[in-house]
């Protein structure tokens, strides 16, 4: 009797096959102009830092190489007129992954550090816009290192603002809950992508450049200001000097720090109303108000917390410290670590919940904040009063269930990931108020923690907050969904391997 014939293979699905070409030829686009403009912004470096010649030269030589491979890279692709969400989560990994590359080997050819994890952790921390270093003698560091260092933050607040109006029109939920017409638009009244980036564009950089220009009426010197302004707009952090405000004691540098890192934490779509002079559209903001509100409470609390210990400069430092922990701006409150335990968890707790929805900061934010409570509240009154129909609201619009489905996956991956870092960073040595403080500070991608010495950080501990960064910046759902499409390809790959191997035999 003649064997039976072994069935045929069967085919890659069509839609399987397009999806798959998409998603590569967006993330070779994304990647191509990530490695365009990190690029430019490299020659830029080089010039400012002329005086150095050495490292300039080695910035500017790499930057030229990179704007030609990206732009070899933005030839090539082409881009899908309707690209699936799989395709905009790679696209999202893949710049992010090509603009830390660049910029590890932009530390390691100026000299910067010779050590290939330190470069790595500082461009992971600049591009998640989170002040976490690993450099040391940052203020020996050439002209052109330091404005670099400072561009990686000001891009990577910028990529932030590119994947949410990226990821709007998908209208997933768990990134952007519909609310008023003040904040984050939905699906609806959602603008095309190239008008919601050229008006981010514009709020972008009129921000910086009148924060710069403060800055420099606050007498900072032109490369301080730039890159302090760079740093405060995108809610990144870095300095140019260890202790980072409190090196300048100086009221006018923190009243303008302030101000802007206060206006970091408000929506790019709300600022945009603002610029547009739409002021009655602001003041219906309901996520605005609680937003405002927050930053006021927060001040007066954290002042009358910490007064024994500052007396009349407690109110200045707190007004610092709660807009840096609100808009998750990296800057690190002087002496916030002797305070007592009551300010502390407070200015945690800003950390965690962050900003409003729509901005280049992290954290939970405060629209889902407020759609958590709303919808902890509905959940109280039905086991009460199991017959009530209940609506949760943001303002004066309800959220539908979907969302609200998705929302409490986010908090649940919120949540594991906090503990995962926190036990990650106990293996660390890290003690356990520490290891939670750092987790959500650089999950929420803040950098410094109440209660937690970063300033000498151990390989693992690197690692661990290296990972938290990227998945506060990337807001979880880009790298988990691009992580999870590699795994199983990697399983289908291996069971179609294992079934040829079993053919065979």
């Amino acid at each position: 009797m003649r064997p039976a014939a072994d069935p045929p293979a069967r085919p890659i699905p069509t839609g399987r096959r397009a999806g798959a070409r998409a998603s590569t030829n967006l993330a070779v686009w994304a990647a191509g102009w990530a490695t365009l403009v990190c690029g430019g912004a490299m020659v830029l470096s080089g010039l400012v830092g002329l005086a150095d010649l050495g490292p300039a030269a080695a910035l500017a030589g790499l930057g030229l190489g990179c704007a030609a491979a990206g732009r070899l890279g933005v030839r090539r692709a082409r881009l899908p007129a309707h690209p699936p969400p799989m395709a905009i989560f790679a696209a999202a990994c893949g710049a992010w992954l090509m603009m830390i590359v660049t910029s590890t080997a932009a530390y390691l050819l100026t000299g910067a550090t010779g050590s290939l994890g330190i470069a790595a952790f500082e461009s992971v921390a600049g591009f998640c816009t989170t002040n976490l270093s690993g450099l040391t003698g940052i203020q020996s560091l050439p002209a052109a290192v330091l404005f670099w260092r400072a561009l990686t933050q000001w891009l990577g607040g910028f990529a932030a603002l590119a994947l949410l109006a990226a990821a709007l029109p998908l209208h997933v939920p768990a990134l952007v809950l519909p609310g008023d017409s003040a904040g984050v638009p939905d699906r609806a009244s959602a603008p095309p992508f190239k008008t919601q980036l050229r008006r981010m564009a514009v709020v972008y950089g009129t921000l910086g450049g009148l924060c710069a220009a403060s800055y420099g009426l606050a007498d900072m010197g032109a490369l301080d200001a730039f890159s302090y302004a760079f740093t405060t707009v995108s809610t990144g952090g870095f300095g140019n000097y260890p202790g980072g405000l409190g090196h300048f004691d100086s009221t006018a540098v923190e009243s303008v720090a302030t101000v802007f890192m206060a206006l970091a934490g408000v929506s790019a779509t709300t600022l945009w109303w603002a610029v547009r002079g739409r002021w009655g559209v602001l003041w219906h903001s309901f996520e605005l108000r609680a937003y405002l509100l927050l930053l006021a409470v927060g001040t007066g609390a954290l002042t009358a917390l910490t007064w024994s210990d500052g007396g009349a400069h407690a109110l200045r430092r707190a007004g610092v410290a709660v807009a840096a922990a609100s808009s998750s701006t990296g800057f690190e409150p002087a002496r916030w670590s002797g305070w007592p335990w009551g300010a502390q968890a407070l200015a945690l707790a800003l950390i965690a919940t962050g900003g409003m929805a729509g901005t280049a900061g992290g954290g939970f934010q405060m629209r889902r904040a407020i759609a958590a409570a709303r919808y902890a509240y509905r959940e109280l009154v039905t086991e009460i009063h199991p017959h009530t129909v209940h609506v949760v609201k943001i303002g004066r619009r309800s959220v539908a269930e979907r969302p609200l489905a998705l929302l409490n996956g986010y908090q649940i991956l919120f949540a594991a990931a906090v503990l995962a870092g926190v036990f990650g960073l106990s293996l660390a040595g890290m003690d356990l108020w520490g290891g939670a403080s750092a987790s959500i500070s650089a999950l929420a991608t803040m950098g410094p923690a109440p209660g937690a010495d970063l300033g000498a950080l151990g390989g693992g501990e690197r690692s661990v907050l290296a990972v938290l960064m990227l998945l506060g910046r990337l807001s979880f759902f880009p790298l988990v969904v691009v992580a999870g499409a590699a795994a199983t390809g990697a399983r289908r790959l291996l069971d179609t391997e294992r079934h040829d191997a079993g053919r065979r035999s």
